[in-house]
C-alpha cells in the first residue's frame, strides 16, 4: 500500500519524501485535510503511465475505425442485387479511369 503524507508535513520534509519515492520506488499520496490531492510516483512509472495513455488513445482510435468499417459492411450487406451491380460497375469504371490517367 502507498504511504500517505499531509501536505503541511510534505512542505517540511519534501527532500526526504522525494528521496523515499526515488530510492524505494514507492508512491506517496499527498493529502490535505485527509482528502487525497496528488500522488508522488517515481519518474519511470510516470513515463510508463504516459506511454500507456498514448497506447490507449491509439487503441480507441483503431476501435472506432473498426466500428465504422463494421457499420459500413453491415449497411452494404443489406443491399439488393441491383445495388450491388451498380456499385461494381462504378468501381470498374473508376478503376478504368484511374488506369488510363496514370498511363498517359
Amino acid at each position: 500500500m502507498a504511504a500517505t503524507i499531509q501536505s503541511t508535513d510534505l512542505r517540511r520534509r519534501v527532500r526526504e519524501v522525494l528521496d523515499r519515492v526515488r530510492r524505494k520506488q514507492e508512491a506517496v499520496i499527498v493529502r490535505t485535510y485527509d482528502t487525497p490531492q496528488a500522488v508522488l510516483i517515481p519518474y519511470e512509472e510516470f513515463e510508463a503511465y504516459q506511454a500507456w495513455q498514448v497506447q490507449r488513445r491509439e487503441r480507441r482510435a483503431w476501435l472506432a475505425e473498426l466500428r465504422a468499417i463494421a457499420e459500413e459492411v453491415s449497411a452494404r450487406a443489406s443491399l439488393s442485387d441491383e445495388e450491388v451491380e451498380v456499385l461494381i460497375d462504378e468501381a470498374v469504371r473508376e478503376t478504368a479511369t484511374h488506369g488510363k490517367s496514370t498511363v498517359s
